[in-house]
């Protein structure tokens, strides 16, 4: 089975799967061995190391950081691979703090911002949005994560390599895509967050920006890169991630997993969720 062939039968489900006795879900897939990355003490620095070779000379190449990404299901994984990554670059960080308030109908604001504080909205992390601690440093690269302007090229998912950290404005270049090299400037935006957890509407005043060393699965989604390590600390968790995720690269060599399993199960295993119902939904989408 060649590559493409692979690719397509994760997608559809269709490459057989297992059950173990400490997971009863029949859709654990091998992954071929030449994909594999050797479990070991620490795994974010072998993934990081893997994806990113010679980063100490390389790291404010652009070509370098354009065409490579570490993939992985959840946003603490990315931190985690962020925080290392950045420390390797030469140089202390420069720290933005976002500006927090909340917003409410409610007869008594008084009361929830008693109840509220600025400290505890500083806490507050949403996906898709800007913490409210940013550390970057110059040639780090960088996603938006929002629509700011489609024409020159800056939208939700675009990668930029820093080139510039102001007070009121961070300049980048465009990384991949239409407007690959461009540079740009990104200001603060308010962001307002209504999330149904909170009786209050957030309203955070940060650059609109994470570190993108590694990115979710999901932002992944519409990335075409040349190298791409899939750190797996917890198998996936909602349909078709895997597949996102070993689609973004058109070659094996381009490809390597890091899998650690709990209670038992081999790390070259991993789960592979793929509903076959969506498939038949899509195909009639009438009934």
């Amino acid at each position: 089975m060649t590559f493409t062939e692979w690719t397509l039968a994760v997608g559809n489900g269709t490459v057989p799967g297992k059950s173990f006795p400490s997971n009863q879900s029949a859709d654990w897939i091998e992954i071929p061995e030449s994909l594999l990355l050797p479990f070991t003490e620490d795994p974010i620095r072998t993934i990081c190391s893997t994806v990113y070779p010679d980063f100490a000379q390389r790291y404010h190449n652009v070509s370098y950081l354009t065409e490579r990404s570490i993939i992985t299901p959840t946003n603490k994984n990315v931190t985690e691979i962020n925080t290392h990554m950045l420390a390797l670059i030469p140089g202390m960080p420069r720290t933005y703090f976002s500006g927090d308030s909340l917003h409410t109908d409610a007869s008594d604001p008084d009361r929830l911002e008693a109840e509220y504080p600025t400290e505890f909205l500083n806490s507050l992390s949403f996906n898709g949005c800007p913490e409210h601690q940013i550390d970057l440093k110059v040639f780090s690269p960088i996603m938006l994560l929002r629509n700011l302007n489609p024409s020159i090229g800056l939208c939700n998912g675009t990668r930029l390599m820093v080139l510039y950290l102001g007070h009121y404005v961070i300049k980048g270049m465009i990384m991949g895509g239409t407007f690959n090299g461009r540079t740009v400037a990104i200001p603060r935006i308010v962001l307002s967050i209504n999330d149904y957890r909170w009786p209050f509407v957030l309203k955070r005043r940060q650059f609109p920006v994470r570190l993108c060393y590694a990115m979710t699965i999901n932002k992944s989604q519409g990335q075409t890169l040349l190298n791409v390590g899939v750190y797996l600390p917890k198998p996936v968790f909602s349909h078709g991630q895997l597949f996102v995720a070993v689609s973004r690269v058109r070659t094996a060599d381009g490809l390597r997993f890091l899998i650690v399993n709990e209670d038992a199960i081999p790390s070259n295993y991993t789960r592979n969720i793929v509903y076959q119902e969506a498939f038949v939904n899509f195909q009639n989408p009438s009934s």
